[in-house]
């Protein structure tokens, strides 16, 4: 049981960090106008709520095409645990950032999650949508 509580202890110091907010969202179903026969889909809301970005390593890669040097940064979204099913693919749109205003609108893709048993928090790597 003590596991247990140091784990909800941490769980709840994690949220305290989240202060942006963020929608999730994933691919909803097809849909096709009967008039113009258009398909489409309307993306499905899975969470909406508090977040944190957080930059991970940083590595540099060389682009053969234009021989350019860029820096590449590994960024993570954080959610509460069990917030919402996220699943690879789905977007993140930061809504609202009580610290850094420039950081609303970017738009970031799901990427490579595998949530672990004993997380604190939910920590997706994400890349970000241009």
């Amino acid at each position: 049981m003590r596991t247990e509580v140091l784990l909800k202890r941490r769980r709840k110091a994690a949220e305290a960090l989240m202060l942006d907010t963020c929608r999730i969202t994933t691919v909803g179903e097809l849909v096709t106008d009967p008039e113009t026969g258009d398909v489409t889909n309307e993306p499905v809301t899975v969470y909406e709520g508090p977040c944190r970005v957080q930059s991970k390593d940083s590595a540099v890669a060389t682009l053969d095409a234009a021989g350019a040097t860029f820096t590449v940064v590994s960024r993570q979204v954080h959610i509460p645990i069990n917030a919402a099913d996220v699943q690879n693919g789905d977007v993140v749109t930061l809504t609202a950032s009580l610290l850094n205003a420039f950081t609303v609108g970017k738009r970031y893709r799901v990427d490579g999650f595998t949530p672990d048993s004993l997380d604190t928090a939910a920590r997706m790597p994400v890349k970000e949508i241009v």
